[in-house]
């Protein structure tokens, strides 16, 4: 009995599986997204939208929320700076940086997140 480890459609279905990893991973860390947008949601409803790549000086926001939180935005992020909640996960998720980046605060009812600015030939 010779019994091989792989077989032809193993190398294969490996094959693909590395190739879409490497895909996403292109398409994650490796865009070059220079303009980013922060979008802050409290209770579904859109309170602010920030170009975070225009920011000279960092900018506070306080919402009005129970409990209560405080974001910061700086040149090229934006995170939770302060929470009153009792686990505080949302500081824990640090600086929002890239786009698709996402912080919540559920007990607030508070979403940020980054969004690539997109550029047509109108705006280029």
């Amino acid at each position: 009995m010779d019994k091989k480890l792989f077989r032809k459609g193993d190398i294969v279905v490996i094959g693909t599986a590395l190739l879409v990893a490497a895909a996403i991973f292109l398409l994650r860390f490796v865009g070059n997204e220079k303009k980013l947008v922060a979008e802050i949601r409290v209770d579904g409803e859109v309170i602010e939208t920030i170009d975070l790549s225009a920011i000279a000086e960092a900018v506070v926001i306080s919402p009005e929320t129970e409990p209560k939180v405080t974001i910061k935005a700086e040149n090229g992020a934006i995170y939770f700076e302060h929470a009153d909640c009792p686990d505080k996960l949302c500081i824990s998720s640090g600086k929002l940086t890239r786009k698709g980046d996402t912080a919540v605060c559920l007990p607030a009812k508070t979403v940020i997140t980054v969004l690539g600015a997109d550029v047509d030939a109108v705006t280029y």
